[in-house]
């Protein structure tokens, strides 16, 4: 019997942001009452507050920079730097990009996320090993490549500072991006959110509110909620509600008809349940159903 190849159609990804190039890259431990002259380019300026609080002049208009927030500032808009009566560190990134994406970001400041922050740290390893960084030098205008620079470490900075730019427009856009928890990470974990996780995954076939996880882990229900969402992006009640629409569509590839998962995942009525599964998944129980058939 003759062989045919199958056939596959190849998906061409999308770019939002292109970061074209690094310009500078700083992480500068700056003494009290210092400040730097006004200065202006054609490319973007990301300043970071990594300890105490800064002062960002933009517009000649002095800014504090609070610490764990980042500022951006925009091609050709004069800045400078203060400290004031404290000693900050800063980390700071230059660099061009003229994706469209980026216009969101004009004179905007954020509170990073801790969950965000690794992407900062990712940068300033690579740069280290990469690039010949001064210990201080806030005239640097240009990087210059070790001699023994990481592999790939230019590439790496790039896609890191491209999905930090990329989940702060999720951010300031508001949406509610979905988060896969890998359940044998969880299992084994004494982490404060994967903790939560475990008690929700217990909950799956029943109902579930705080007062479960406040008993249990012993913290008010507000220092949890905002603790979770802090750390995975989402809500506790987002969470619950994905892990049974996991546990859902589990049942319907068991052949369980949709009542049957209505009653024993405890959802509130067929048409709550259709809702959901379409908002989490993209599609109704019947066309998940079809496609898997």
């Amino acid at each position: 019997m003759e062989k045919k190849n199958k056939k596959f159609y190849m998906h061409k990804i999308s770019n939002l942001l292109n970061v074209q190039k690094i310009v500078t890259i700083h992480y500068q431990a700056l003494e009290k009452n210092y400040e730097f002259p006004e200065e202006q380019h054609d490319f973007w300026e990301i300043n970071y507050a990594d300890k105490e609080m800064v002062f960002i002049g933009i517009d000649g208009k002095k800014t504090p920079l609070n610490q764990g927030e980042i500022l951006f500032i925009k091609p050709n808009q004069p800045h400078f730097v203060a400290s004031g009566d404290k000693e900050p560190n800063l980390f700071i990134i230059s660099f061009a990009c003229k994706s469209e994406g980026m216009n969101l970001f004009c004179d905007k400041k954020f509170l990073l996320p801790e969950n965000y922050r690794y992407l900062l740290q990712n940068i300033m390893t690579e740069a280290q090993n990469t690039f010949n960084l001064p210990d201080f030098d806030p005239h640097l205008k240009e990087l210059k490549l070790k001699e023994n620079a990481s592999l790939g470490g230019e590439q790496i900075i790039k896609n890191s500072l491209e999905t930090l730019l990329i989940y702060l427009l999720r951010l300031a856009n508001n949406l509610n991006q979905t988060q896969e928890f890998f359940i044998s990470k969880i299992s084994a974990s004494n982490e404060l959110q994967d903790e939560i996780v475990k008690i929700l995954q217990s909950k799956i076939y029943g109902k579930f509110n705080l007062k479960d996880l406040t008993q249990k882990l012993h913290y008010g229900s507000t220092h949890l909620c905002t603790f979770f969402k802090n750390k995975t992006g989402m809500s506790i009640y987002q969470t619950y509600i994905k892990l049974k629409i996991d546990e859902a569509k589990k049942l319907i590839r068991k052949n369980k008809s949709f009542n049957e998962i209505v009653d024993l995942l405890c959802f509130d009525s067929p048409s709550t349940f259709a809702s959901l599964f379409k908002k989490q998944v993209g599609m109704t129980p019947g066309e998940y159903r079809s496609s898997i058939n």
